[in-house]
């Protein structure tokens, strides 16, 4: 705009008609330009060298973000919760269950402070109850809890500290190993039959959008989302097919697809709508040549033998385009978006799988942060999961001063979250146990953490009763029965050897509801709450038992324990 500003300062006798004109040219460049940046995805709007430094710690990167924004909004967020509420959390987020008694003491005797918190998480951390944590939330991400084969895999992996991007591609290639990729292919092997499921759902899962509108026509909203966008992505699994059992990729054959008005046309090999790929030349076989094809596979089935991989995969050719460094950005904040919205109860970017130009994040410098951070160190989940719980947005109250709660995406105050049914399944009984059964120093490192698995292992079963949560959560029916009508809750759970008995060992009515109060809520109750329940007690002093019972009972079944907050 220099250039124009300059020419207004003409002083010749036809400088009216010049000034005018030069005006109109410099509005009509200006309109142009503010078009073309508006049409920019929002990612090219950002000056890297806005971003904040690399070597900054994430925890304060976040914070940074977050509360500048809230600042610009002038919203003052709620304060940091109380300790013991905060431990709460964070074993429901990194271990999938609630403290017992035992841990939470643990905890809280370190004290409160930065530098004890690092020390609870990394703790956590380096657990092996946090690897099957992670591992069964990954299957939930990319299996909807159905991948009992691929669960192998996952735990594995997750042991071993793969990184994001190698499961990626040991995902999509789909090639097993016993030792190092048990039971991979499974992902494949549960959609081969539907390429457009497989295509749409590795484009959700993995890239954070989905194409599914796409299909039949053009996106009415979202201009890059094109028939050609899907169909491009299609033709990365187009040639994929299953044989015995096998998951199988041939090195040949081309897809069409009918338009919207009704015309046939090749789909073109692209990643989400990008420049098109060129595949080697290949020539389709001759009827001769597919003759011989089938008859190896026939015989490959009846042998129970995989088919022989293709010299050139298209599935190959995706990993190697989602994984460019051109196109990286899809495959990193899809996974940073989904981390945060697991642990924030929102993402970033909603919905999670709208991720397209589009669709601004609530903060997209920090997105655009931790999806760099993401990839400069390896895709290490666990790098991102410990930036985000020792931050302090993380860690604030989900009380709110008003009856008016800001904006979830601001993340000014902690959003409750409903339990999975993993987490309320082991929550109840890991609450409902013996309080010292696991008590540090009650036993050596490695029986603990065997009496862990082992009590995880049990609540494995009270999982089907719950449902997996989703934008309208509501306490289904089939829950509110099993709760107050199962065996397994009566037998097991109030059963008078776990925590009833601890609470019956204790000589004053206070002290056994305050046990409760803690050992299933994980704080003190406050002496209304500890009143109002001697009074139900003392109402049935001529079956002590049964009412120890119903307090824990209905501490487990309540709004309060059924939430993560």
């Amino acid at each position: 705009m220099r250039y124009f500003s300059h020419s207004l300062h003409l002083t010749n006798g036809k400088s009216s008609a010049r000034r005018a004109w030069v005006l109109s040219l410099a509005m009509v460049c200006g309109a142009m330009a503010s078009a073309a940046d508006a049409a920019k995805p929002w990612w090219e709007k950002i000056d890297p060298a806005t971003l904040p430094a690399a070597n900054l710690p994430m925890a304060e990167v976040i914070d940074r973000c977050i509360d500048q924004k809230l600042k610009q909004r002038d919203v003052m967020p709620a304060l940091t919760a109380p300790l013991e509420t905060r431990l709460r959390r964070l074993m429901l987020d990194l271990h999938g269950r609630v403290p017992t008694l035992g841990e939470l003491d643990a905890f809280v005797a370190e004290g409160d402070s930065p530098e004890a918190w690092a020390r609870h998480v990394d703790r956590l951390m380096a657990s092996q109850a946090f690897d099957r944590h992670l591992s069964n939330e990954l299957n939930w991400l990319l299996m909807d809890g159905q991948g009992t084969e691929f669960q192998k895999y996952l735990d594995l992996a997750v042991t071993k500290k793969k990184g994001w991007d190698v499961v990626f591609r040991d995902a999509i290639a789909g090639q097993v190993d016993t030792e190092s990729r048990p039971g991979v292919d499974q992902f494949l092997r549960q959609r081969v039959m539907d390429t457009d499921r497989m295509a749409n759902d590795v484009s959700v899962r993995f890239f954070g959008v989905n194409i599914s509108c796409a299909q039949c026509h053009d996106h009415p909203y979202v201009k890059d989302w094109t028939q050609d966008t899907y169909y491009g992505m299609k033709s990365f699994f187009a040639r994929t097919f299953d044989n015995g059992g096998f998951v199988g990729e041939r090195e040949y054959g081309q897809i069409s697809f009918k338009t919207s008005k009704g015309k046939e046309k090749p789909a073109t090999l692209s990643f989400l709508g990008g420049a098109p790929l060129t595949d080697p030349a290949s020539m389709e076989p001759t009827e001769e040549q597919k003759k011989a094809e089938r008859a190896l596979l026939e015989q490959l089935k009846k042998d129970k033998k995989p088919p022989p991989p293709a010299q050139y995969s298209r599935r190959a050719r995706l990993i190697e385009t989602g994984l460019a460094t051109e196109q990286q950005h899809w495959f990193t904040r899809a996974i940073v978006n989904r981390m945060w919205d697991r642990l924030f109860g929102c993402g970033l970017v909603m919905p999670l799988d709208q991720m397209h130009g589009e669709n601004t994040p609530s903060h997209p410098e920090l997105m655009q942060w931790l999806a760099r951070d993401l990839a400069a160190n390896g895709y290490d989940l666990r790098r991102l999961i410990r930036g985000i719980v020792t931050s302090k947005a993380w860690q604030r109250d989900s009380r709110w001063k008003s009856d008016t709660r800001p904006p979830m995406d601001l993340f000014a105050v902690a959003h409750p979250r409903p339990l999975t049914p993993r987490q309320q399944a082991m929550s109840l009984r890991f609450a409902a146990m013996e309080p010292s059964y696991l008590a540090p120093g009650k036993a050596k490192p490695e029986e603990i953490e065997q009496r862990i698995l082992n009590t995880e292992r049990g609540a494995s079963g009270y999982e089907r009763w719950f449902e997996r949560p989703g934008e309208d959560f509501q306490v289904s029916v089939d829950e509110a029965l099993f709760l107050s009508n199962s065996n397994d809750v009566q037998g097991q759970l109030l059963d008078g050897s776990g925590l009833v008995k601890a609470m019956e060992a204790l000589p004053e009515v206070a002290e056994r509801i305050r046990l409760a109060g803690k050992a299933i809520w994980q704080r003190e109750l406050s002496e209304e709450e500890v009143s109002l329940l001697a009074s139900y007690l003392d109402a049935r002093s001529d079956r002590p038992q049964a009412g120890l019972r119903q307090i824990v009972w209905a501490m487990l079944s309540s709004a309060e324990f059924r939430f993560n907050y």
